[in-house]
């Protein structure tokens, strides 16, 4: 009884880490759609002030 326990916590474990890495994949997750929204909005705003600074200096 004592070595059936351990091996249900190390299972449980591994299936949380491929649940974790599952989701991770996934792009429709909300986990990896934060930084994607944040860096569009960031390269976006980079090229709008780089347009600019070409622009004017025309």
């Amino acid at each position: 009884m004592t070595t059936v326990k351990p091996v249900q916590e190390a299972a449980q474990s591994q299936k949380d880490a491929e649940d974790f890495a599952t989701q991770q994949a996934d792009p429709r997750s909300s986990e990896s759609l934060v930084p994607m929204l944040v860096a569009g909005v960031v390269l976006t705003f980079g090229g709008m002030i780089a347009a600019l600074a070409f622009t004017s200096v025309t």
